[in-house]
């Protein structure tokens, strides 16, 4: 590409927002988003749930606008539907009544060609991407491999000059991801498929991106920004058991866990304005009172999505290591992707059970005395260390407050949507009540639909319960 000549897609200081929940203010997606999509690249964005990638891919491709800021393509702004860009998503996406074949002749459409040409272009695009033999195969008859091929297939028929991916390869087991992003990369190298100059790859894997892309660019959350853009200058065909590769994930590794596992301390115990299910949260058997106009709101932190047997497993694997272990290795050792571990490291540091200095985690003095602990102190250990998040300090305060202790479920998932909008809320709640229940603070009745409060908080005879998150100023 030519230093005169623009990008293929741009975003230029894009911000998207979207209407808050029963009139409550916007919630911003992404905040001040510059990208660019260049010719002849290989990009690829990375960043933890919740980051806006899957909206910035929908604002490329002409499916949204943005609140502010502009979208390009080669210079002029997006006014419509952008057709140089063809998507494959995380779910094959496919139309089950049709065979494969019929499925590919789904991204003609635009093109307008005669039979003769249609039959063509099918049975190029299948043998490019390994389906020869199966065009009068139904999706259901084939593997979930097999099923992305079509995707694949169906993107690339209508000639793209960007081929972009959510996800393509999430969804697949080891083996046949591993095959599809080299035949990707393959297709890329080779050029072999008319007008294809880019490709946009959206994914949370940091392995894939530095297999797959040029050029990687890293993400916040809530709301999405650009942290960090690395230059990938491993030549292809790229060998992911090299040192150099190694050194690079390392790098990307360093980077995203600079921004999720930051060497600040997280949020601490404060009175609170705000609710949950229910308005204005009161003491235990108190009157509720309005909110000091002065005062600031505190913070509410999520949690992550990390079960308490994997929080307990983690300070297991600490012990075994003496105390300390590098949380890039710490993703090896447990088997699981490297969001995943970050997401435990962080729930874990969450509960003081773990500190992590730059890219160390070592057990602190609370997680050593809570693992030699037997079950009972542990629960204690526990539920002290939980209430001291703002969350549950909440869920308690309105639970002593409910009439007999209880919250429907439905209305505490609303309230937790509103508080929390870049979570998903049937996932908190399935997360805090697994912590709760250990903690023996809150339980769910599934006849009733209701959360309650542990008896264990409410003493005897509905006696003025235990209140953590009574520490008004």
């Amino acid at each position: 590409m030519s230093s005169a000549s623009p990008p293929l897609i741009e975003l230029r200081s894009v911000t998207k927002a979207y209407e808050g929940r029963d009139g409550g203010p916007p919630v911003t997606v992404l905040d001040g988003i510059s990208l660019e999509v260049r010719d002849g690249e290989m990009l690829a964005l990375l960043g933890q749930s919740g980051s806006g990638k899957s909206t910035i891919l929908r604002l490329m491709a002409g499916l949204t606008r943005p609140t502010s800021g502009v979208v390009l393509a080669h210079g002029e702004p997006l006014t419509s539907i952008n057709h140089r860009i063809a998507i494959v998503f995380q779910s094959y996406a496919l139309y089950p009544w049709l065979t494969v074949q019929e499925n590919v002749r789904v991204g003609l459409v635009q093109r307008r060609l005669d039979s003769t040409d249609e039959e063509d272009e099918i049975e190029r695009a299948l043998a490019l991407i390994g389906l020869t033999g199966y065009e009068n195969a139904y999706p259901k008859q084939l593997s979930g491999g097999m099923r992305q091929r079509v995707g694949f297939a169906r993107a690339l028929v209508a000639q793209p000059e960007i081929l972009a991916m959510d996800e393509p390869f999430s969804a697949l087991d080891v083996l046949a991801a591993e095959n599809l992003r080299t035949q990707v990369v393959d297709l890329w190298r080779g050029a072999g498929h008319a007008g294809l100059r880019s490709i946009f790859l959206v994914t949370h894997n940091i392995a894939e991106a530095v297999f797959m892309a040029t050029r990687i660019v890293i993400i916040s959350s809530h709301p999405g920004r650009v942290r960090n853009v690395i230059v990938n200058p491993l030549p292809y065909p790229r060998d992911a058991n090299s040192r150099q590769f190694a050194a690079l994930v390392d790098q990307v590794h360093a980077a995203i866990t600079a921004l999720v596992l930051p060497d600040e301390p997280g949020e601490r115990p404060v009175a609170a304005p705000e609710t949950l299910a229910g308005g204005r949260a009161a003491p235990p058997g108190g009157v509720r009172t309005e909110p000091d106009a002065a005062a600031a709101p505190a913070r509410i932190e999520t949690i992550p999505n990390a079960p308490v047997e994997t929080i307990v497993g983690l300070l297991e694997i600490l012990e075994d290591s003496r105390e300390t272990i590098n949380v890039f290795d710490l993703a090896g050792r447990i088997g699981r992707e490297f969001g995943e571990t970050i997401a435990i490291v962080k729930a874990a540091e969450m509960l003081d059970l773990v500190d992590t200095p730059k890219d160390d985690v070592f057990m602190t003095e609370v997680g050593w005395y809570f693992l030699a602990a037997p079950a009972p102190v542990r629960k204690t250990l526990f539920r002290e260390a939980i209430m001291k998040l703002r969350l549950f300090q909440l869920l308690v305060a309105n639970l002593a407050a409910a009439t007999d202790h209880r919250i429907d479920a439905d209305e505490l998932l609303e309230e937790l949507g509103t508080l929390l909008p870049y979570d998903q809320p049937a996932k908190l709640f399935q997360t805090m009540l697994g912590w709760g229940r250990y903690a023996e603070i809150i339980d769910f009745d599934e006849h009733t639909n209701e959360v309650f409060l542990h008896e264990a908080m409410t003493g005897e005879d509905d006696e003025e319960p235990v209140d953590a998150a009574d520490d008004r100023v």
